[in-house]
């Protein structure tokens, strides 16, 4: 099995979207390197420290399988009823999309702390996990 692993420099914005208002199979748009807009509202995720976002790609038999994953902390807790995507904009202004139309369906984990009495943030924290044949796909938004 071989793999490679992408990391993004440095998150610069990080904004969430319906999957149900994204064009059909922008998996195979990635795999094709065609450009595509994202004509959706996007609503933008206030975090604190740095959010982490990484893609790896595994060979597996005859096909790749990529994984992305986002982390990151917010005061602000996500909508649970829709079919969340994200974009993320690294540093360079690239926007990336993690999520699609069909399935699979990223994994939302949150997880609430109340913070300690010595300072730490109350807040949520998010993990998301998105595997597909392609996720991580250059956007413009």
């Amino acid at each position: 099995m071989r793999t490679n692993v992408q990391i993004l420099p440095g998150v610069k914005a990080v904004g969430w979207l319906d999957c149900n208002n994204l064009p059909n199979r922008v998996d195979l748009m990635g795999i094709c390197r065609q450009n595509f807009g994202i004509f959706t509202t996007i609503t933008a995720v206030e975090f604190f420290d740095e959010p982490e976002c990484s893609c790896k790609r595994e060979k597996s038999g005859g096909s790749y399988c990529e994984t992305a994953s986002l982390k990151f902390q917010s005061g602000q807790r996500l909508p649970e009823h829709i079919r969340l995507g994200f974009v993320v904009t690294d540093i360079a202004g690239q926007s990336y999309l993690i999520g699609s139309k069909e399935t699979p369906r990223p994994i939302v984990e949150v997880e609430q702390k109340a913070g300690s009495p010595s300072g730490d943030a109350a807040s949520f924290y998010y993990e998301i996990k998105h595997t597909a044949l392609k996720t991580l796909i250059p956007c413009t938004i």
